[in-house]
């Protein structure tokens, strides 16, 4: 996939997710509770009763042939788009170009890092969520993203196939395609007539546009129903002042205006509920906007096993393994990480006004990236590869106070295409918020963003920017 196919403006995508977390749907936002966001968008949550998750609609019938025509349909559109409109080069295949890809075998590829670690994964999502939408669960759609992926590895290019896009398009993808087809359908409500049937539709699309492309295929755009039985789920929303040190001067700063949004979908602590992949899961965006600079976010966590545990006689805690995303581009570091991650969460109340959450986790990290300014000499903007990461938080939460939270997370990667070497990327947030209203809260937060790579070739590079940031956040 080559950068003309996504000319659509990077930070919209952000605006779509922000817009919809904010502005739909809020009179059937269950009761809120505040989660401070974590560097991998864990969200931990109280001890409040959640209904059933989301299932699918009761005798939908399963599709198998149907997707993969699909994913076929699709990587011939986006081909035929670029080899008969826009007449790039890569697009120019043949036979002969096929059998040179067998021949070649899989390479690392040399695109820039937004097209290989966010827009191939969202072509990835959209694999999987042709398979979803047809009626197909978590593992059974998960083949689709590989097959679309492979498929146009091998035949779509007249390049060799890429190790890391087949990792990060179908990997990536799933855990983007599996968030969205579930918000996708939290919007979807065919009981719904008139201009809000409209809203819904057209809003459910932006989010899964395979999913609204078979609903208008089947004609259930407009045909009336029953509302999907809806997971409970909540929409924490903040803005403020960013305001960051660099190098960590007092005297060198630049502030940002930031909009943060977190979807937390379903109940962390209620493992019994927990009966498929992502029925719990967080995801969180957030842009910082100065003049010249933005600094952007995207951390999604889901569930894929759990299970309680009993550490202490009072304490409630969960084992889990989950599939997360986190992307993160600021002034010191580009990163992205797709992992799977095993967490260990322990909640323990203090007094009858005061708890205590706890969590450590450690990761593998399938497919890394971030940048250095040593990638240029192999002709890329980004080192890449495999690694593992760690993390760890507190929170001590007082009751119609606020709470007070110190989070860590480090990551390591392993570069197998880029200057070669270790890169280590950490990123420590203290603060507190207090308690204005119910629902309100008045936060401050410390940020340390720090980088460190250790190169065989090249002099190391070390790097650290500190943060404050001040902000109003609200549960709807």
């Amino acid at each position: 996939m080559k950068t003309k196919f996504y000319q659509a403006n990077f930070y919209y995508t952000f605006f779509v997710l922000l817009v919809f977390l904010v502005g739909f749907n809020i009179s059937s936002i269950a009761q809120s509770n505040f989660y401070e966001r974590l560097p991998s968008g864990l969200a931990e949550h109280s001890d409040s009763n959640y209904p059933d998750t989301l299932k699918e609609k009761p005798g939908a019938e399963k599709k198998y042939l149907l997707p993969a025509v699909e994913v076929v349909g699709l990587n011939f559109s986006v081909w035929a788009y670029h080899r008969y409109l826009s007449g790039e080069n890569w697009s120019n295949i043949s036979w002969e170009t096929i059998k040179n890809n067998f021949k070649t075998g899989f390479e690392w590829d040399k695109d820039g890092y937004l097209m290989n670690q966010f827009w191939h994964p969202y072509h990835g999502s959209n694999y999987y969520n042709l398979a979803r939408s047809n009626g197909l669960g978590f593992w059974e759609s998960a083949p689709y993203a590989f097959g679309g992926s492979l498929m146009w590895e091998y035949f779509m290019e007249n390049e060799p196939p890429s190790y890391n896009d087949i990792v990060n398009t179908p990997v990536t993808g799933i855990i983007l395609g599996e968030i969205s087809f579930r918000v996708s359908n939290l919007i979807i409500d065919e009981s719904s007539v008139g201009f809000e049937r409209f809203l819904r539709e057209i809003s459910s699309t932006l989010i899964d546009p395979m999913q609204g492309l078979n609903r208008m295929i089947r004609g259930e755009m407009w045909k009336s129903g029953v509302a999907n039985k809806r997971a409970n789920f909540d929409v924490i929303v903040s803005t403020g002042v960013h305001t960051v040190f660099f190098s960590s001067k007092i005297n060198d700063s630049k502030s940002y205006g930031t909009l943060r949004a977190d979807l937390n979908y379903g109940n962390q602590l209620a493992v019994s509920e927990h009966k498929k992949p992502f029925d719990y899961f967080t995801l969180h965006t957030e842009v910082n906007i100065a003049p010249g600079d933005n600094i952007v976010g995207i951390f999604a966590s889901g569930v894929i096993w759990d299970n309680s545990l009993k550490l202490f006689s009072n304490s409630k805690d969960i084992i889990g393994i989950y599939k997360e995303i986190d992307m993160h581009i600021n002034t010191v570091y580009k990163l992205s990480a797709t992992s799977v991650t095993g967490q260990l969460i322990n909640t323990i109340p203090l007094s009858s006004s005061v708890s205590m959450q706890n969590y450590f986790g450690l990761a593998a990290i399938l497919m890394g990236a971030t940048n250095s300014q040593y990638a240029s000499e192999a002709g890329k903007d980004y080192n890449i590869g495999p690694g593992a990461s760690g993390k760890i938080g507190t929170k001590i939460i007082l009751t119609n106070l606020g709470e007070i939270y110190a989070n860590y997370k480090r990551f390591w990667i392993h570069t197998l295409s880029g200057a070669a070497g270790e890169e280590f990327v950490g990123l420590l947030n203290i603060g507190i918020n207090y308690q204005l209203l119910e629902k309100s809260y008045l936060g401050l937060d410390f940020l340390l963003y720090e980088r460190y790579g250790g190169y065989k070739y090249f002099p190391n590079t070390q790097d650290a920017n500190s943060a404050l940031r001040i902000y109003i956040k609200q549960s709807i």
